[in-house]
């Protein structure tokens, strides 16, 4: 699975800003594939989040929620 989302900032910045991202799996219950998370195409006005698993598509993969 690969997922990039676009995100609008608030405001503009002058320059882009230093963007920090962390993936959190919302259920304790359940064994959790690895995920790589990362940002690109970083501006002053917006930025693209993007999300793959470590393993190949091995089935739907819900309650991950980025945060910024």
């Amino acid at each position: 699975m690969f997922h990039a989302t676009l995100l609008l900032l608030q405001r503009k910045f002058s320059t882009a800003p230093t963007i920090l991202v962390t993936a959190n799996h919302v259920s304790v219950s359940n064994k959790h594939d690895a995920a790589s998370l990362w940002v690109e195409n970083a501006t002053s006005s917006s930025f693209f989040i993007c999300l793959r698993e470590l393993q190949n598509y091995d089935g739907f993969h819900e309650d991950i929620f980025v945060v910024c």
